[in-house]
């Protein structure tokens, strides 16, 4: 007795079909990967050079003009009267223009020095802040590639803080140097919601009672000791970024500006 041989089973065309579907999704979705990596490798080397040049433009003086102006700024604050200062952490990719408009804080958010679009947008002093007040908040972006303030976050360990304790701080008018008082995480609250200590809702210093309230919740807060607390008199920033420990999370370090730091453009 034979045995029936069953015929071979088709691949039916609707099954074809799927697996071309879906060979073409993943072709169209690498593509558009390496495309949008593309982009933001070239739009990022495109910022660093634009940065590049802004560095090219101070100059290499301590002289000051008969306004008291710093001119190694002229050619920045020339080229965009929103220029403040600069911004500077030796050993960092921290190395950057800080920008000041009181009438639109977030106006370099996602802008350049030239007010061009940018994805890394500019370090910018909250508009709320005093022009000469006793404190500037700065933010800046959490950038992957570390510019901005992505190396901002290195400051939870402490080791990393013994070796960066300094950041520079001219504006057009001083130079500055300040010292690392304390490190912290953070949260930003949808307005009304707001828990514990927003240190965003802290703008103007100068009154004695909100002086020692920040700092009093910063030292609270802080990841570790510095052995540094301000006193009021001291003149403070504080840097802030995006962080991913929560959502909304934020990374903020708060320096003390160094008083006896010697400044070669003050005369006695």
């Amino acid at each position: 007795m034979k045995h029936a041989i069953d015929p071979p089973v088709k691949k039916s065309k609707k099954g074809k079909a799927v697996v071309l579907i879906i060979l073409f999704v993943f072709i169209v979705g690498f593509i558009i990967g390496a495309v949008m990596l593309t982009l933001t490798l070239l739009n990022a080397a495109r910022e660093q050079d634009t940065f590049n040049e802004l560095a090219e433009m101070v100059q290499d003086t301590d002289e000051k003009d008969d306004e008291g102006a710093l001119r190694k700024y002229d050619e920045l604050y020339k080229k965009n009267p929103d220029f403040f200062g600069w911004l500077k952490i030796e050993g960092t990719k921290i190395d950057y223009p800080v920008m000041y408009t009181p009438h639109d804080s977030e106006y370099y958010l996602h802008r350049d020095f030239y007010g061009n679009y940018s994805d890394s947008g500019m370090l910018f002093i909250d508009g709320d802040c005093p022009k000469d007040g006793n404190y500037y908040l700065i933010y800046g972006h959490h950038m992957n590639n570390g510019s901005m303030f992505g190396e901002l976050p290195k400051y939870a360990d402490k080791d990393y803080y013994e070796e960066h304790k300094t950041v520079f701080f001219d504006t057009r008018y001083e130079l500055r140097d300040y010292e690392v008082i304390a490190a912290f995480y953070a949260k930003a609250y949808p307005k009304g919601e707001e828990e514990g200590f927003c240190y965003y809702t802290y703008k103007d210093l100068t009154s004695p009672e909100q002086f020692n309230e920040y700092v009093a919740n910063v030292k609270a807060i802080a990841i570790y000791e510095t052995g540094v607390t301000p006193v009021y008199g001291d003149e403070l920033i504080a840097m802030s970024t995006c962080n991913y420990h929560t959502a909304d999370g934020r990374f903020v370090v708060v320096a003390r500006r160094i008083k006896d730091a010697f400044d070669p453009t003050e005369k006695d």
